[in-house]
């Protein structure tokens, strides 16, 4: 394993841009720059889905934070503490006047794979 990270953090804006900076710092030197560039868009629109949507900013709720890294991949899980959606892909044109949805689209797009189960998200980047 070249690099793991896992935390929970209370469901505040500030403190999970915190936390993101702190992992985004570690692993900068550990992938090429667009590897790196897809990573952090996918942490922060994830991770601020979760405080957002999932824990709808209930402090007392945490955002459980996993990342990975090994010579052929990420992973990152992030798992909210609320009730789960349902997410079916749809076409860009299906999301142009939606008020929400299009982080999770474009997280999708930039990940190898994707899945949601219930209030938690796998996404993995492969290394090229």
């Amino acid at each position: 394993m070249i690099y793991e990270f896992e935390t929970k953090v209370h469901s505040d804006i500030s403190s999970v841009k915190g936390v993101v900076e702190e992992i985004l710092i570690n692993i900068k030197d550990r992938l090429n720059e667009d590897i790196f560039f897809n990573t952090k868009i996918i942490l922060n629109e994830l991770i601020i889905n979760g405080v957002l949507h999932g824990n709808k900013l209930d402090f007392n709720k945490k955002i459980s934070i996993n990342l990975n890294i090994d010579n052929s991949c990420i992973i990152i899980n992030v798992k909210d503490e609320g009730a789960g959606i349902c997410y079916k892909h749809k076409a860009f044109g299906d999301y142009d006047f939606c008020e929400s949805g299009r982080g999770l689209m474009l997280v999708e797009g930039l990940s190898d794979k994707f899945a949601i189960d219930g209030n938690r998200v796998t996404c993995v980047q492969y290394l090229k």
